[in-house]
């Protein structure tokens, strides 16, 4: 039975590394192109470089070869310096362009692979050159390089999330005897998780004040018995705390929260539960900076509030005319918006019920600061969709907790959201893990399944002139008209870079085709409109079948290539993958 337990846990552990892994190759493959465009400090990429280690180890724990010989790479890389940006910026695109790849393969549950070039023919015997015709050093081409073997880098950084650690209290889990905190410890270490084993909750605060960023996790028994906490004790910044509880009522809960309990789990537990809530306190904990935009009409009044978020971890937009908000909100995708309440020819009130007026946005925080005293009008911009409102002149110091506090707000929601508000729609990474269960279920029960990708064919000169709202409604268009057309038992979801996908569940390519065309056809005759004039909107579509020999990966590559041969060959084109057993 034991041996059934540690292939689950070591089943459980393996899927948390297929989840984590790919959000951190995208957070490495971002900083490179950062640093690219030459905006990023040396503090951000000594902080990166600890993550990217304890990925690799996490790497060659899980047994993904390919993954940490590539991570091997980029902390090689990263240790280089500034100086040496400029002359490896070709070096960072490829890299770049790997992790992404890499983050793909992982996020369909697929193990990259490192191609092995194919064997060159031999030669055919040529005549011995002339003595003249020597070709010099310089004009040799030069091999590429090989791709490292994986060695132990020794280094000074211990972190594998964004800071810190794990820390164990006593037994967590005193009634799931497979979880102890040697299995759990084992386990963690397996995922490149830093972690370590104390005798009491004080000892563990003091160590994880030690190491900002640590967690720790303690059974509720060994809390303290504690009265309502006051004032002062409320503000204390205390270390998150997971509590492990025998049983789950008010009186437990009120005990972990007075205790600093920032996560509560009941017994018995499984390993995805842990790791599951240990996720969630780690991305509130991550270091990405917090997306804020600010609709001020003032310049100066804009610069001050600019100032003062920039010492805070905030990546600002300023918007000074406000005719150019809702571009501005569709392409920066704000996590909080600071938002002025008088403007010359609108209000911040009318502007706040555009946005609430869009799906997508019925969360988004929006803070109202302003000078006006009355209660009415205050009222007024809370009822019309504000979530907070600040009197000017606005202290900085309030600015700074509000922004933060709203902005973790939205962080905490936006996890639970599978579905896009707008066009009803999976989210990318949901239509993925679909495009995954259809391959698996395809290896157990053979049946006739196909993968089409849709593009609007001017998508890229639409992103290029902000057209990010016409670029909504084309995709809202788009998926209504898709989910009218075809049926129930058919998938529909985002595929990223304004790409959408759909898994065929029965069929043949005939079927297949006939259907994506009409699809093409409704679509372009639809009417658009793109400032106050007519337009005429195309898709081009690439299909394929999934086989039986083929994995998730594989299936979304061969959809991909169809759909580029099909950009290649005009506007509403439709390209089918041919493959042999189609053919």
């Amino acid at each position: 039975m034991l041996d059934k337990d540690n292939s689950s846990i070591s089943h459980q552990v393996q899927k948390q590394f297929l989840r984590r892994t790919p959000i951190k190759l995208k957070q490495f493959a971002r900083l490179l192109n950062d640093m690219l465009e030459n905006k990023v400090d040396a503090l951000r990429v000594k902080a990166l470089l600890s993550q990217v280690t304890k990925t690799r180890e996490a790497c060659i724990a899980q047994e993904f070869e390919s993954t940490a010989r590539l991570l091997n790479q980029l902390s090689k890389q990263l240790s280089l310096g500034d100086e040496s940006v400029d002359s490896q910026k070709p070096l960072l695109k490829r890299l770049s362009a790997k992790l992404m790849e890499h983050s793909e393969k992982l996020e369909l549950g697929v193990k990259p692979q490192r191609v092995k070039p194919a064997p060159e023919p031999e030669p055919e015997p040529t005549p011995e050159p002339e003595p003249e015709t020597q070709t010099s050093p310089s004009e040799t081409l030069e091999e590429a390089p090989e791709e490292d073997d994986i060695d132990q880098l020794e280094s000074e950084f211990g972190l594998y999330i964004d800071k810190g650690k794990l820390i164990f209290v006593g037994e967590p889990c005193s009634d799931s005897p497979n979880l102890t905190k040697n299995h759990l410890s084992e386990q963690f270490s397996s995922l490149g998780v830093e972690n370590c084993s104390v005798d009491s909750l004080a000892e563990a605060i003091q160590e994880a004040n030690n190491e900002p960023g640590s967690l720790i996790i303690a059974n509720l028994s060994l809390a303290e018995p504690v009265s309502v906490l006051d004032d002062e004790t409320i503000e204390i910044k205390r270390p998150p705390v997971i509590f492990v509880a025998d049983e789950d009522n008010q009186e437990n809960r009120a005990l972990a929260i007075r205790n600093g309990g920032s996560g509560f789990l009941v017994e018995p537990l499984s390993f995805t539960t842990i790791c599951e809530q240990i996720e969630h306190l780690y991305d509130r904990l991550a270091d990405a900076p917090r997306r804020v935009l600010v609709m001020e009409d003032s310049k100066a009044q804009a610069r001050y509030y600019e100032k003062v978020l920039n010492k805070g971890h905030f990546e600002i937009l300023v918007v000074n005319n406000p005719a150019e908000l809702l571009e501005a909100l569709r392409g920066f995708d704000p996590e909080t918006v600071l938002m002025d309440m008088q403007m010359p020819g609108s209000s911040g009130i009318e502007l706040t019920q555009m946005i609430r007026q869009l799906p997508r946005y019925s969360h988004l925080p929006i803070i109202f600061l302003s000078a006006e005293e009355s209660i009415r009008k205050q009222n007024q911009a809370l009822m019309s969709g504000g979530t907070s409102f600040i009197v000017k002149p606005v202290q900085k110091e309030q600015l700074m907790f509000m922004a933060n506090l709203y902005t973790q707000r939205y962080r905490d929601l936006a996890p639970q959201i599978d579905v896009n508000p707008e066009t009803g729609l999976f989210y990318s990474t949901q239509f993925k893990q679909m495009i995954t269960i259809e391959t698996a279920r395809m290896s157990r029960t053979p049946s006739s399944v196909a993968l089409a990708i849709i593009s609007l064919d001017e998508i890229q000169e639409l992103t290029i002139a902000s057209s990010y709202s016409f670029i909504n409604s084309a995709h809202d268009h788009l998926a209504q008209l898709l989910r009218e057309r075809l049926r129930k038992t058919d998938i529909i979801g985002h595929l990223g870079k304004g790409k959408l996908g759909i898994i065929l569940t029965s069929g043949r390519q005939k079927d297949w085709i006939s259907i994506m065309q009409s699809v093409q056809t409704q679509f372009s005759n639809l009417p658009f409109h793109l400032r106050h004039q007519d337009k005429s909107v195309t898709i081009s579509i690439g299909l394929s079948a999934l086989s039986s020999n083929y994995n998730a990966h594989q299936w979304l590559e061969r959809s991909n290539k169809a759909l580029e041969q099909a950009i290649a060959a005009g506007k509403s084109s439709l390209e089918w993958f041919e493959t042999d057993e189609s053919q």
